[in-house]
C-alpha cells in the first residue's frame, strides 16, 4: 500500500488551509502525516506540493516529496486531470494499491480499519471511498425533494433511502485510477464509520474542525 497526500501550496477559499497553524503549532499536514505513520511507512508516504519549500515538511518526518507540476494544482485544471497527473508522478508499480488521503479531514485516523477492510473486499471491488451517511432532508437548487417524498408520504428522517458523503479518502489500484482519471471506480466499497468527519472548505468549518480535534485528542 502506497499512500498520496495532495496538498497544494494556496487554498482558494481558505487562505494557506493546508499549511496554517491548526493544532498546538502543526498544520493540517503534519497532522495527517503522523497519523498515517501509526499504520504506513515512511518509504511508502508521498506528499505531494506544487510548492518546493513544503518539501521541508516531508523531510521533517522521513516520507516522499513530489514536486507537483504547476498546472496540476492550477484552479482552471480539470480535477480528473489534476487526480491522473499527480498519481502518474509517483514512482510506484501500476499493480500497487493507492491510499489517496487528504488532509481536510483530521478527525478521521483509523486507518488499520480502512486498510484492513480494503484487504478483504478488494477482490469483489475496484475501489474503497471512506464515507459518512447524510440523513437530512436534502432538496435541489429549485427546491424539489432529492430523497424524500412530500406531503403525507414525508418519512421519518430514521427511514430515508441512505445517501453518503465522500470524506476525504479512498484507495484504489494505480493502473485503475489512470484508466478512470479518478480514485474512485465503478464498483466503490463504501466505508462508512462512526468517527466524527468534517471536510474544510471555509474558514468556520476550519475553527470547528479545530474545536473538535482538540476535543477529540
Amino acid at each position: 500500500m502506497k499512500v498520496i497526500i495532495p496538498a497544494k501550496r494556496n487554498s482558494s477559499r481558505v487562505q494557506d488551509k493546508n499549511w496554517r497553524p491548526f493544532y498546538k503549532d502543526k498544520n493540517l499536514v503534519q497532522i495527517k502525516i503522523e497519523q498515517l505513520l501509526t499504520k504506513v511507512l515512511p518509504v511508502d508516504i508521498y506528499l505531494s506540493c506544487d510548492d518546493e519549500e513544503m518539501k521541508k515538511y516531508a523531510a521533517q518526518y522521513g516520507i516522499n516529496f513530489i514536486l507537483r507540476a504547476p498546472a496540476l494544482a492550477s484552479d482552471n485544471t480539470p480535477w480528473s486531470d489534476a487526480v491522473k497527473g499527480m498519481v502518474e508522478e509517483m514512482p510506484v508499480n501500476n499493480d500497487e494499491d493507492i491510499a489517496w488521503v487528504e488532509v481536510i479531514n483530521p478527525l478521521f485516523s483509523d486507518f488499520d480499519l480502512l486498510f484492513e477492510k480494503w484487504n478483504q473486499v478488494k477482490a469483489q471491488y475496484d475501489s474503497l471511498v471512506l464515507v459518512s451517511p447524510v440523513t437530512k432532508f436534502l432538496l435541489h437548487n429549485n427546491g424539489a425533494p432529492v430523497n424524500f417524498m412530500p406531503g403525507k408520504w414525508h418519512a421519518m428522517s430514521q427511514n430515508l433511502d441512505p445517501l453518503y458523503a465522500w470524506d476525504s479518502v479512498c484507495i484504489m489500484s494505480k493502473k485503475n485510477i489512470l484508466y478512470f482519471s479518478y480514485p474512485i471506480g465503478k464498483t466503490p466499497y463504501l466505508f462508512s464509520t462512526e468517527s466524527p468527519c468534517i471536510d474544510i472548505d471555509t474558514l468556520n468549518e476550519f475553527e470547528l474542525a479545530q474545536l473538535l480535534f482538540a476535543q477529540k485528542i
